[in-house]
């Protein structure tokens, strides 16, 4: 059977969705610029092509019918297709100037990348917005969710231009505070008898605790569970319990310390996805070159394929002066004993 939409243009979709989402004849003609008449045509005309009626005619205005309901989701699909259409339009502009939506992992996006973001825009005399989406699961690219998504899982779809940027590597970490009373675990052993921070998202899959330890293990050992990477770092730094979190963890600025489970270890590969007709933009071309580079592993060695170890990544961090990399974003005791003594000085 011929698809119906195949004799249809787009004007009749888009009447068809504003009747729909207005309710009446005269709503839909206000919101596209229509008149009555022109919009009541148009629906016939689709109901002709279609052999059936779209709407019920009611005193208090206009209902979709079964079939009515059936074919908006269609419709929809057409508005988002249409959309994309220009979207990609728009970004194959060769030009420095205008937005760049990026979908990355809350992790990345908050801890590693937003550090960065200010140099790019700087350097770019702030010509770019960037909109940055946290995802909790990977996007679509193709279907332009996103224009650039950073990503734990591998794109799959072979039209999509991929790159893998580097490794995260995962440890467990503890408290300062939770290891002066409870102490820090060495082997698997001893970590049954200490709580647990667990962090559970689409992307990244924490330890198997059940697996582990047995059955019931997971209920009985975590504290808290959350699927925010920020939230887990602030659990975890507030002594809540132990967790997993990237091995420059103790950089960002909470007083955490790795515990010495050398057989616990978690690695995942980043990967950037882009739609190839989004990098025929000068802007993104620039931009996608810039994110592989607040990965790169000659420079950023933590997320080498090879495992570097807290110690190391910290004496690293001194080495490449990156000492205010995370400055700001949470204090340490004694910048607050700082403050509370210019406070009462003044």
């Amino acid at each position: 059977m011929e698809n119906p939409w195949s004799n249809s243009d787009w004007d009749l979709v888009r009447v068809f969705l504003a009747v729909a989402e207005g309710g009446s004849f005269s709503r839909a003609a206000e919101n596209i610029g229509m008149s009555i008449n022109t919009i009541r045509r148009t629906i016939e005309r689709l109901e002709d092509q279609f052999g059936c009626a779209l709407f019920f005619r009611e005193p208090t205005g206009l209902r979709l019918t079964p079939e009515g309901r059936r074919i908006i989701a269609s419709a929809r699909e057409v508005q988002k297709s249409v959309n994309d259409l220009w979207r990609i339009a728009a970004s194959s502009m060769d030009t420095m100037k205008g937005p760049i939506r990026l979908a990355i992992t809350e992790g990345l996006g908050t801890f590693w990348l937003i550090p960065q973001i200010s140099q790019f825009i700087e350097a770019t005399s702030g010509n770019n917005r960037i909109e940055l989406q946290c995802a909790l699961k990977s996007v679509d690219v193709l279907r332009l969710e996103a224009d650039i998504s950073i990503q734990f899982e591998e794109p799959k779809n072979p039209d999509l231009i991929r790159r893998k940027l580097g490794t995260l590597h995962l440890v467990p970490w503890a408290s300062a505070q939770y290891a002066e009373r409870f102490g820090l675990p060495s082997t698997f052993v001893e970590l049954a008898n200490h709580r647990v921070v667990e962090q559970e998202t689409d992307q990244l899959n924490n330890y198997d605790l059940d697996g582990l330890f047995g059955p019931g293990a997971a209920e009985r050992m975590v504290a808290i569970k959350t699927n925010f990477s920020s939230a887990h770092y602030w659990a975890i730094s507030k002594g809540i319990g132990i967790g997993m979190m990237p091995s420059y963890a103790k950089m960002i600025g909470g007083q955490v310390l790795p515990v010495p489970i050398k057989q616990l270890r978690l690695s995942t590969p980043i990967w950037m996805a882009c739609h190839p007709e989004v990098l025929k933009s000068a802007r993104h071309r620039k931009f996608a070159d810039w994110l592989a580079s607040c990965f790169c592993p000659e420079k950023y060695p933590w997320f080498r394929d090879e495992f570097m170890a807290p110690e190391d990544v910290e004496a690293h961090f001194r080495r490449l002066d990156l000492g205010d990399y995370f400055s700001g974003f949470v204090a340490s005791p004694l910048d607050f004993g700082s403050d509370r003594a210019r406070q009462s000085k003044g």
